[in-house]
């Protein structure tokens, strides 16, 4: 039987690269030859914008889907790389689902389906600690956590890992912490260091040696409505989501034996 990467990428606060690092990392892996399917999680759907446009929104979306327990919706973004879009309706799904039996493995039963179709499949999750996160836990194989180096960058991180791990010993025991990924890095900044150094202190070899560093086109890449390594395949973003992504499938075929390079020829 095919084993299927499935990553969810999760943090416990906004605005640390979470969608971005799934875009990436989804670009990269389809454009090595493997076939991936990006779910948004997010009622925000901002991964939804970056790759089918702000303003095109399916009929039916990841909120459908998990209020009827069926057919997930699959669009095409192009050769080798799919997207489950997301809608603002999703922000309510907490309170829709409350009272169903087995609500936590909703997202599970989602993709079983479909998931033998693809080599990775990617969770891109909200920052509230909810209903979904428990479902993107509970559907995962792998969990990334993503991590700005601000003063408050650890505040809330082992709230996070708690709850991975009440979802690994419950509800999912091939969830596995993959690793914790530094994002918006400035190479010059003194807080930035010691907030590193800190991490590595606390987790080892669980933080990747890859640093995402603080690069403007990260920004402007999905007001184009494109991820970084289209936008820009030769700026610092994509170089170092390329570094990231081989060091993350080296990780995953350390675990599983699967193998795969994402570092960009472009690049």
């Amino acid at each position: 039987m095919k084993t299927t990467n499935i990553i969810c990428i999760a943090s416990h606060k906004g605005g640390v690269g979470k969608t971005t690092s799934a875009a990436t990392l989804g670009s990269l892996l389809s454009s090595s030859g493997k076939k991936t399917l990006l779910v948004d999680l997010d009622a925000q759907r901002n991964l939804t914008s970056t790759f089918l446009g702000a303003r095109k929104k399916p009929q039916r979306t990841l909120y459908e889907a998990f209020c009827e327990c069926k057919d997930i919706p699959i669009f095409n973004v192009r050769e080798n790389l799919d997207i489950v879009p997301s809608s603002l309706d999703l922000g309510a799904l907490d309170t829709v689902i409350a009272s169903r039996i087995q609500r936590e493995s909703i997202l599970a039963r989602l993709l079983n389906p479909v998931k033998e179709m693809y080599d990775y499949i990617i969770l891109d999750c909200p920052s509230q600690m909810g209903i979904i996160t428990v479902n993107a836990f509970t559907a995962a194989n792998s969990l990334v956590v993503p991590i700005s180096c601000d003063a408050y960058a650890a505040e809330g991180l082992l709230q996070l890992l708690d709850m991975s791990e009440i979802v690994r010993s419950g509800l999912n025991p091939n969830l596995k912490l993959t690793g914790i990924a530094i994002t918006r890095f400035h190479t010059r900044r003194t807080l930035d260091q010691m907030v590193e150094t800190d991490l590595r202190n606390r987790y080892g070899d669980v933080v990747f040696v890859t640093r995402i560093r603080e690069n403007a086109t990260i920004v402007q890449a999905p007001i184009m409505s494109l991820d970084i390594v289209s936008y820009a395949p030769k700026s610092n973003g994509a170089v170092d989501y390329a570094a990231l992504c081989d060091e993350l499938t080296a990780r995953l075929k350390g675990a599983n034996g699967n193998e795969n390079n994402c570092t960009n020829d472009n690049t």
